[in-house]
């Protein structure tokens, strides 16, 4: 991906693709249809954005020598193509989770305060979560002034440390539906640490913004910028 490029770097009918692939993924019929333009001609503007990584581009079906395409936005490009095409952030959403450990049923409610305090839009609170975590927030809230979380993403906590877990094999396409419709950051502090290192692996791959709770020199609450991390393979037999 090349960074710094800007509409001048595009051609008309190139910006038309990326404000239309912005909203929703189509067949490559149904975007040449949509652009008015002739097969040979969106081959071209595709081809030119792909050398960019900014589009994907997924054969569905192939009908003896013809194929018919998926065309779609690369979500690590998002963020890029909001840039490119002048479009301003206006809201959030904070993906965070809490576990059963103390009083990190909290956590939800620190970060968002915190986020709020530094003047980000978030409109939308995602948690992963488990469902003792849950019920034990769900009890608090009972005596409590608890903010309200639009969503939970429900594992048993065991999944949150086993690399071959299911939220691990869905957790990319979890944050990949959730980015469709908004800006996200990401908190990387709740649950297990192998959580934090899979979360800061999903938002350095689609360049999202991430965060960890800590503590300053005051012993105060701060949130850290967080990046350049990878889980590599299980560790093997030293030879």
């Amino acid at each position: 991906m090349i960074f710094g490029l800007n509409t001048d770097d595009f051609s008309e009918n190139q910006i038309q693709i990326l404000k239309l692939l912005f909203e929703k993924e189509y067949l490559q019929h149904e975007l040449q249809k949509a652009l008015n333009t002739t097969g040979s001609n969106l081959h071209y503007h595709l081809t030119r954005m792909e050398k960019y990584n900014l589009i994907r581009k997924i054969m569905v079906q192939k009908i003896g020598n013809a194929r018919i395409n998926r065309i779609s936005l690369d979500p690590s490009a998002r963020q890029h193509v909001r840039k490119i095409l002048g479009f301003k952030v206006k809201d959030y959403t904070l993906i965070t989770g809490f576990g059963t450990l103390g009083t990190g049923y909290k956590l939800p409610d620190i970060i968002f305060q915190i986020l709020k305090e530094k003047y980000y839009p978030v409109s939308r609170i995602v948690c992963f979560t488990s469902p003792d975590a849950l019920k034990k927030r769900k009890e608090h809230q009972k005596q409590e002034s608890l903010i309200k979380i639009d969503s939970f993403i429900k594992f048993p906590y065991e999944d949150y440390r086993h690399i071959e877990s299911e939220f691990f094999h869905k957790v990319e396409s979890i944050l990949s539906d959730k980015m469709k419709n908004a800006d996200i950051i990401i908190d990387l502090t709740p649950l297990s640490k192998l959580f934090s290192f899979k979360l800061l692996e999903m938002a350095n791959k689609y360049y999202l913004p991430c965060v960890y709770l800590g503590i300053n020199k005051k012993g105060n609450n701060e949130l850290f910028s967080m990046s350049n991390m990878k889980i590599d393979v299980k560790i093997q037999p030293f030879k």
